[in-house]
């Protein structure tokens, strides 16, 4: 069943995906099917069950959009730590002036 996004701005959805990963996963199927009947290989449809698998929504967040964000937080974005005396001593001046 089609479901019409709330107010237009969700993405639509069928049954428990977004139409984007549905028609990519069904392509993924078909491709897989294909791959199956002519080299005897499982792998394209093993993918294409693993993709349908991680992008099922529950209320417009799924598995595969939490992974990418984690990778993009822990491995991509560079994070900047300073640890050492001067930065403590500013926080405590910043803190005085402030009360």
């Amino acid at each position: 069943m089609y479901i019409y996004p709330d107010n237009l701005k969700s993405a639509p959805t069928l049954w428990l995906w977004r139409l984007r990963d549905m028609a990519i996963g069904g392509l993924l199927a078909v491709f897989g099917v294909a791959m199956l009947a002519q080299f005897r290989t499982l792998l394209f449809a093993a993918i294409a069950a693993m993709y349908l698998f991680l992008t099922i929504c529950f209320d417009e967040t799924c598995i595969l959009d939490f992974l990418r964000k984690a990778g993009v937080y822990f491995i991509g974005k560079s994070q900047l730590y300073r640890w050492g005396k001067q930065e403590v001593s500013r926080h405590k001046a910043d803190k005085k002036q402030k009360e």
